[in-house]
């Protein structure tokens, strides 16, 4: 294991409250996204490379609880404290279409094409009597959703998967379930000691990295399989897998990044990465860097090269070893 104190990191300034969620578009013409959801009321868009500021989507200051983002990056989702799931344009700002549901919503997905929406609820102040079923929205007919039941508790993630056919959630029960999309039935279940931080599919389309507890899973989708099982030496919140499968990134609950070695599992790098504790880690679409999220609006881009001239780091690699050098901030809502 390496300490590293070379990163020299971009803080991504705007959000007021913790910043509970992270998802990226894929590479567009115009470069790649990156999408925040903070309590502050507010979920915000930015350049995925450098952290510019690009647009911000408010919901009258109820805590934003998950976003996710399209591929193209012009359609946004957020759901939120205050029971509503919207679908946002992502391009001009301007709210399509909100879905009252009756508890707060957790996690939301968006579909490749943005035909779909994935919504899971999560309710401990009800003791999970409200939060029990997964929606599926299409969104040319909102108001006629599909009903996935069977969890037993209030869920954390949820994603599409198997080309849309399917979607795969975690819930607070403990479990892990594939649901296929056409039947609107259970066809797969996992069973885990702790329930899950974070689920994330890899840009292959198939690899899930699941973290809980101290532990990683990668689980091939298609054959609903393990591939692998790691261990880290500390208490996970959230991991995410290199594009191209080099590495994979964890944000341990003593506030530190571990980048470790997929094919091994050895731990390459690791350092502290926020004063506060740490909600969410992300890789960007094209592996070159990866976020963090904390609270009290923390939210930083790492890079997977340290010293490559990169986006911000560009300009900023020629002082990396001034100690009076101050981190770039990125774009600002102002």
């Amino acid at each position: 294991m390496t300490m590293s104190n070379l990163q020299l990191p971009v803080d991504c300034v705007g959000h007021k409250g913790d910043v509970v969620q992270l998802a990226y578009s894929k590479v567009c013409k115009s470069g790649y996204y990156l999408a925040s959801a903070s309590q502050d009321g507010q979920a915000m868009l930015r350049h995925g490379d450098t952290g510019d500021w690009v647009g911000t989507f408010e919901k009258d200051g109820e805590p934003i609880l998950s976003v996710d983002i399209n591929g193209e990056a012009t359609r946004l989702a957020t759901g939120g404290e205050d029971c509503t799931a919207r679908i946002w344009n992502a391009v001009d700002g301007k709210q399509l279409t909100k879905i009252m549901l009756n508890s707060p919503v957790r996690c939301v997905a968006l579909g490749a094409n943005s035909e779909y929406l994935a919504v899971g609820c999560l309710d401990r102040k009800t003791g999970h009597r409200t939060d029990k079923v997964l929606y599926l929205y299409t969104l040319e007919q909102p108001d006629m959703p599909t009903f996935f039941e069977g969890q037993t508790r209030g869920m954390r993630d949820v994603l599409f998967c198997r080309d849309d056919r399917a979607l795969l959630s975690s819930s607070h029960d403990r479990s892990i379930r594939l649901w296929d999309r056409l039947s609107g039935r259970q066809a797969h279940s996992i069973a885990l000691p702790h329930h899950a931080k974070s689920v994330e599919l890899c840009a292959d389309g198939r690899t899930v990295t699941i973290a809980y507890g101290h532990s990683v899973v990668f689980l091939d989708v298609d054959r609903f399989e393990v591939l692998q099982h790691r261990k880290l030496p500390v208490r996970l919140i959230g991991v995410s897998l290199h594009p191209e499968k080099k590495t994979y990134v964890c944000a341990g609950s003593n506030r530190c990044i571990y980048k470790c070695d997929y094919a091994t599992g050895e731990i390459l790098e690791t350092f502290n990465a926020h004063e506060r504790h740490m909600h969410c880690i992300k890789y960007s679409p094209d592996g070159e860097v990866y976020a963090s999220s904390a609270a009290d609006g923390g939210l930083r881009l790492w890079q997977q090269t340290v010293g490559k001239k990169y986006a911000l780091w560009d300009t900023r690699s020629d002082q990396s070893e001034d100690n009076d050098a101050q981190p770039e901030s990125g774009g600002d809502q102002n």
